[in-house]
């Protein structure tokens, strides 16, 4: 419930009395932090940051979000290219307790756990067109361990705020907080305070212009140095650009036209590096759809699977009869490589097979079963149903993958040798059909050497002795022998090679 204005003012006073020491050792550096969850943030943020990595800003950068539903694997490993660390408040929060996160309530809350001593913080909407590096050296940021920008908007006399901070009534500008620059050891209370005043929010956003006025009255109430720019901002449509210390265009922040990864971005007059933001807009609709994808829970066997395949990586991805192009499925469940709907993987697990699930665009996954050769097939799930393939540019790469995710490789050979022997079973067993399964069981071992020990687990007794010495027959060469349909080769008559005598032959599997 809101609290009444003398409420306010009582509780807002004494958080202005306490005092916390700033923690020396929690500390270090200088840094970017970024607020960005969500998809529309986060192409904003793309923008930005590629843009600070084009100018040959070299500063770390941390992007702060709201837990998986804002930041999946696959956006974090995006930013990962570009040098960025994602940070789950979330996951912060279990450590530093909070009352209120939200949109604008993030942004002091990140300024004050993210590990920088000195921090830049910028609005993922803001475009930089210069490296900002030079701002923690200038004199008016040393003097005093805090910079802020002006804002259009002004604080007028007639304001509450003034009455419940206790401070003499004024007009003055507003900060404007798309950027905003902090020493954080050396103006902490009055941060601890803005922040105090966000956690509260449904009391001061009535009063203030959002996040940004906090920072002011908390600067005020404290009696906080700081600098702010003296040159005016400049007003392009929808857009605040902000100047740096010598008055030339530092920051151009697009806070009422938004980037959107596929819509339409307006052509702004005036705005600088446009072209550059368009082009990193392009390259990010080729390498992500614009939706916040998570995989589903999996087993730890399907884990240690994706963990293997990640580990061969480069594949062949073949539409049969069509088109293929090469693919990377990395480890934070992106599909690399130009082109194509799929831009998601993961592993999962149906009837007890590993299942490699392709997605990508809102669309039907493709589900690609793993056959003998190492190679995953399935359908294209709509259409004509084309036949496709993922194929290892590297021979044998896949065996070794399923033997280092060996859960998932025995539920996976289990199932498959239940359907061969249930398959075989049922076929008139001459000499070519036995030639053909012989070769797939030695297959199947090369594949996976453990093969004869899942036997026991799948056919206990006399039926899984019988497979047993199948595969032991399998593997002795025996299918090399079989009589070839020219009439070479095959196997002497003192083998007694027939379907009575075939060690298979004349069992019941349920008994």
């Amino acid at each position: 419930m809101p609290m009444t204005r003398d409420e306010l003012a009582t509780a807002l006073r004494a958080a202005a009395a306490s005092r916390e020491d700033f923690p020396e050792d929690r500390f270090d550096g200088r840094g970017i932090v970024i607020c960005a969850g969500g998809a529309r943030m986060f192409t904003c943020a793309w923008i930005c940051i590629g843009m600070l990595r084009r100018l040959g800003c070299t500063l770390p950068i941390e992007v702060w979000h709201l837990g998986s539903e804002e930041m999946g694997p696959p956006m974090r490993g995006l930013l990962a290219e570009l040098g960025a660390e994602t940070i789950d408040a979330h996951e912060v929060a279990k450590h530093h307790a909070v009352r209120r996160l939200g949109g604008w309530e993030l942004k002091p809350y990140a300024l004050l756990h993210s590990r920088f001593r000195q921090v830049l913080l910028l609005d993922a909407d803001n475009v930089p067109v210069k490296d900002p590096t030079g701002l923690f050296d200038d004199p008016g940021f040393r003097e005093t361990g805090a910079m802020f920008w002006p804002d259009l908007l002004r604080l007028s006399r007639s304001n509450a705020i003034w009455a419940i901070a206790g401070l003499e009534r004024r007009d003055c500008v507003s900060f404007e907080s798309g950027q905003l620059l902090l020493d954080k050891s050396r103006c902490w209370r009055a941060l601890l305070l803005a922040h105090w005043m966000n956690q509260r929010s449904e009391d001061f956003y009535g009063i203030l212009h959002g996040d940004k006025d906090t920072f002011l009255i908390a600067w005020l109430m404290l009696g906080q140095r700081h600098h702010l720019i003296p040159h005016q901002p400049k007003q392009l449509e929808a857009t605040i650009c902000q100047r740096g210390p010598d008055g030339s265009i530092l920051f151009q922040h697009r806070n009422g036209a938004k980037w959107v990864l596929r819509g339409i971005n307006p052509a702004i007059e005036g705005f600088r590096r446009e072209a550059d933001c368009f082009a990193l807009l392009a390259d990010l609709d080729e390498r992500w759809d614009g939706y916040v994808f998570n995989p589903p829970g999996r087993s730890g066997a399907a884990k240690a699977l994706e963990r293997g395949l990640a580990a061969v990586r480069h594949f062949r991805y073949v539409r049969v009869s069509s088109d293929e192009r090469r693919v990377e499925l990395l480890a934070d469940h992106r599909i690399g490589g130009a082109g194509g709907d799929e831009f998601y993987w993961y592993v999962t697990e149906i009837d007890a097979s590993p299942v490699l699930v392709l997605a990508g665009n809102g669309a039907s996954s493709n589900r690609l079963r793993l056959d003998p050769d190492g190679v995953w097939r399935g359908r294209l799930p709509y259409g004509p149903g084309t036949p496709v393939e993922l194929v290892p540019l590297t021979p044998g790469a896949v065996a070794v993958a399923v033997r280092q995710a060996p859960a998932t490789g025995q539920c996976f050979v289990r199932a498959l040798l239940e359907r061969a022997f249930a398959a075989y079973e049922s076929l008139p067993r001459d000499r070519e059909t036995t030639r053909d399964f012989m070769g797939f069981l030695r297959t199947l071992s090369i594949l996976d050497p453990t093969v004869k020990d899942d036997l026991a687990l799948s056919a206990p007794g006399e039926v899984g002795e019988k497979r047993r010495q199948m595969i032991s027959l399998a593997l002795d060469g025996w299918a090399d022998h079989v009589q070839r349909p020219d009439g070479s080769g095959g196997i002497s008559s003192g083998h007694g090679w027939n379907r009575h005598s075939f060690p298979l032959a004349g069992y019941d599997p349920a008994s």
